[in-house]
C-alpha cells in the first residue's frame, strides 16, 4: 500500500499546491507547475517511507501465497483467478486509454462512443488551466458562470501540459497508472472477486454472446439500461481515476482503524495523509 498511498498523495498535494500558488500568481506558469510537482513528490516520498511495508496477500484475509494444510481445496487456485482477472483488466486498460483519442488524417477520433461529450470537455478544461487563466477560472463553456465542475485531475494534467508534456501520451499514462492503482486498491479491499465485480458488472446481458457469437455492445441497446462501470464511468468521468483508488484506500484505512483488520495497524496511514485524501476528494470527484 505504500506505493499506492504515495502516488495518490503526490497527485493530491501537487494539484492543491498548483491551485493555491496559481491563485496568488493569477494562473499557472512553468515555475508554479514545476514547484507544485516537486512539493507533491517530496510529500509522496516522505509518506512512502513512513508507512510500514505490506506483506504479500492473496485476498482480504490470506497472508501467504501458499495455501495452508487446513485451507479450502480451491484456495490453491487463487493465484490463477487473480492472474486471469488481472489479464482482462490489463486488456481493458490498454484498449481504453492507449486509444483514448487519436488522429486519423485531419480528424481527431475518440475511441469510446460513451466519451464523445466528456473527453472534449475534459480537454477543454486541461487546456484552459495550461494556458494560465486566472484561478479559480470562469467556466469555459457557460457565459458569466464560474467553473463548478470537480476538475482536480484535469488541473493535474494541466500542470503537466503547462510544463510541455504532450497531451495524448500523458492522458494515456494517467489512465494506465490510475487503472493499476484501482486494480490494486480493489484487490486489497476485497480480493479477486471484488476486482471481477468491478470489471464484469454488466449483469447477464453479456450472455447474449452465447447466442450470437459476435463481440457486440450488448449493454448499449435501447432496451438495456445496465451499463458497464469501467466503460461508461471510469473511462469517461476522469475524476474517478483518483476518487476510486483514494476512496478505497480511505475505506481500508477506516476498516483497519475501527473494524475487523485491527491486526494491521502498523500499515495505517498517518493522520495528516488521511486528512489530505479525504479533504481533496471534492476537488477531484465531489460525488464520492
Amino acid at each position: 500500500m505504500r506505493l499506492l498511498s504515495a502516488g495518490l498523495i503526490y497527485v493530491a498535494v501537487s494539484t492543491v499546491a498548483a491551485l493555491l500558488l496559481g491563485e496568488n500568481a493569477g494562473g499557472l506558469n512553468w515555475s508554479i507547475s514545476f514547484v507544485s510537482l516537486v512539493v507533491g513528490a517530496t510529500v509522496g516520498i516522505a509518506l512512502f517511507f513512513l508507512i510500514a511495508p505490506t506483506p504479500v496477500r492473496l485476498g482480504p484475509s490470506a497472508q501467504s501465497p501458499v495455501a495452508a494444510p487446513g485451507d479450502h481445496p480451491l484456495a490453491r487456485y487463487r493465484p490463477i483467478w487473480l492472474c486471469l482477472v488481472g489479464f482482462v483488466f490489463a486488456i481493458f486498460a490498454f484498449r481504453s486509454f492507449c486509444w483514448l483519442f487519436y488522429f486519423e488524417g485531419g480528424n481527431i477520433d475518440i475511441q469510446s462512443p460513451f466519451n464523445l461529450g466528456d473527453l472534449g470537455l475534459h480537454l477543454t478544461y486541461i487546456k484552459t488551466f495550461a494556458n494560465g487563466v486566472s484561478l479559480w477560472p470562469d467556466s469555459p463553456i457557460y457565459v458569466f458562470s464560474k467553473l463548478r465542475y470537480p476538475v482536480g485531475i484535469d488541473l493535474f494534467n494541466g500542470i503537466l501540459t503547462n510544463l510541455g508534456f504532450d497531451l495524448r501520451p500523458q492522458l494515456a499514462a494517467t489512465g494506465l497508472l490510475a487503472s493499476l492503482a484501482t486494480f490494486y486498491a480493489l484487490y486489497r479491499w476485497g480480493g479477486t472477486f471484488t476486482v471481477a465485480g468491478f470489471l464484469f458488472n454488466g449483469g447477464i446481458a453479456g450472455y447474449a454472446f452465447l447466442q450470437t457469437h459476435q463481440f457486440l455492445d450488448y449493454q448499449g441497446t435501447s432496451h438495456v439500461s445496465w451499463k458497464s462501470i469501467p466503460l461508461t464511468m471510469f473511462v469517461t468521468q476522469r475524476g474517478l481515476l483518483y476518487a476510486i483508488p483514494a476512496g478505497l484506500l480511505l475505506l481500508r484505512q477506516w476498516r483497519v482503524k475501527y473494524g475487523s483488520d485491527s491486526d494491521q495497524e502498523n500499515q495505517l496511514l498517518p493522520v495528516w495523509a488521511e486528512y489530505i485524501l479525504y479533504a481533496t476528494m471534492p476537488l477531484f470527484h465531489i460525488h464520492t
